[in-house]
């Protein structure tokens, strides 16, 4: 059994029945409150010869005005909108046809203050084809596969789901299933990333959406759940938030020894963004039993847990 520690006064996210629509004329006339993100964009044009750029030199601020303004539930956002940055490298150009990468990290905010937070989502996906014209009009499609949208799209509903699980027991359900909805189409469109054929362990945009939407991970989406619930209350009681962490970690444990058969992308993906706010936490915390789960959990970074051990 895992112990849920529930701090009184928590703020909950709204997770009421999503909807989705096209964009209308309509669509972004909306207050601030309703919108669920904070985006930064940048893109990285140093591989692409000076006369290929002029193309792209709006891309940045078309893709933050469309995150900024696109409403991605239909429920007003309750708290400080998601710090997500987006960065987007464009390695080639051929026409108006580009390859690129794209690295998305989202930031969970403690106890919804906007100074207080540490990275929740980090993903760097190297494999990303596109069209793309100057001044490319960006909508919210959710009935084809568009290679320039749609991918953000699907990483931004991830780090809204991600978001919202640590605020409400399970609260992202319906993001991860939207996203699903966009993998879908994207295994459809033929796009390897997101075929529905993977090998265990192997990371993929599907894979990641499938362990998010699958029952078999549950127990890890509510530990993830209650290791944040922890962080807030390590923010106000260092004490009783660092014996709520620890016992939450070894909640991991015990899930990943009992419950997993293979690696998990998801298991993988928070240590990737949250290793080095765990490490802070318990530095010079020497004769914590946390260091050997964590040795277990994550053993790709146990050289920064060792370093943060010692002080």
């Amino acid at each position: 059994m895992f112990v849920q520690v529930i701090i009184k006064g928590l703020i909950m996210r709204s997770a009421a029945v999503l909807l989705f629509a096209f964009v209308t004329a309509n669509c972004c006339v909306v207050t601030m409150r309703a919108q669920e993100v904070d985006a930064t964009v940048n893109v990285n044009m140093e591989l692409l010869q000076l006369d290929q750029r002029t193309e792209v030199q709006a891309m940045a601020n078309d893709v933050r005005n469309y995150l900024n303004n696109q409403r991605f539930t239909n429920a007003d956002w309750d708290g400080p909108r998601i710090p997500i940055t987006v960065t987007i490298y464009l390695n080639t150009r051929n026409g108006d046809l580009y390859s690129a990468k794209l690295a998305i990290v989202s930031k969970r905010l403690v106890n919804n203050d906007s100074t207080m937070g540490a990275a929740l989502l980090r993903v760097f996906d190297q494999d990303w084809q596109f069209r793309y014209s100057f001044s490319q009009a960006l909508t919210f499609q959710m009935s084809r596969y568009e290679p320039f949208s749609s991918l953000i799209d699907f990483y931004i509903l991830i780090a809204i789901g991600l978001d919202m699980d640590t605020y409400d027991d399970l609260g992202g359900s319906r993001m991860y299933d939207q996203a699903k909805l966009i993998a879908g189409l994207g295994n459809a469109a033929g796009i390897a990333q997101f075929s529905s054929n993977f090998q265990p362990g192997q990371y993929t945009r599907m894979a990641l959406v499938s362990e998010l939407t699958d029952l078999r991970y549950v127990g890890l989406r509510r530990l993830i759940y209650d290791y944040h619930v922890a962080v807030d209350e390590y923010s106000v009681n260092k004490a009783k938030g660092l014996e709520s962490l620890a016992s939450t970690i070894a909640g991991i444990a015990e899930f990943k020894r009992t419950s997993i058969a293979n690696r998990s992308i998801l298991l993988q993906a928070f240590f990737d963004a949250k290793s080095q706010e765990i490490a802070d936490i318990f530095k010079g915390q020497t004769n914590s039993s946390v260091w050997g789960d964590l040795r277990y959990l994550d053993p790709g970074n146990t050289q920064l847990y060792e370093t943060a051990r010692g002080g």
